[in-house]
């Protein structure tokens, strides 16, 4: 199969290539189907998840380990549960960005991000209770802390 996905032009994928999100993404939920494209071959560090449903619609996913090794999302029982984990080593979490120039000013949402079971590609964005975690972090507050507003 083909779409023309909005970062990348005509691309072929394979429907067992589909992540399905059963709920969509908060704003989003009329879109279920999506595929994950790394930005850069054997990148694991950004990805697209390009909209199957609309070809316009492409959020920018980053790992958030690898950005924030600290950061320990902890979604409810309930939510796991829906992705039929059957290991937990399947688990892989994302968070959607929002790019800006300067890159500087980009954000991280880091209170809802994606939970995506690898080995069944069903996915869904979370809502953690935690605190700590907003939906607009700057990206630059976790090179210079020393910034009062991060």
């Amino acid at each position: 199969m083909k779409i023309n996905a909005k970062y990348f032009g005509m691309i072929s994928y394979e429907e067992n290539d589909t992540i399905f999100l059963p709920s969509g993404l908060f704003g989003f939920e009329a879109y279920t189907k999506y595929l994950l494209i790394p930005f850069e071959e054997g990148d694991c560090l950004m990805f697209s998840l390009q909209s199957l449903e609309n070809p316009e619609l492409s959020f920018i996913l980053l790992d958030p380990f690898k950005i924030v090794p600290d950061y320990k999302p902890n979604p409810s029982a309930k939510e796991l549960h829906s992705l039929n984990l059957e290991d937990p080593a399947d688990l892989a979490f994302f968070v959607i960005s929002t790019i800006r120039d300067p890159l500087s000013s980009s954000t991280l949402n880091l209170k809802a991000p994606l939970g995506l079971n690898r080995s069944n590609h069903k996915a869904r964005q979370f809502m953690l209770d935690q605190s700590d975690y907003t939906f607009r972090h700057r990206l630059d507050c976790f090179v210079k802390k020393e910034d009062p507003e991060c």
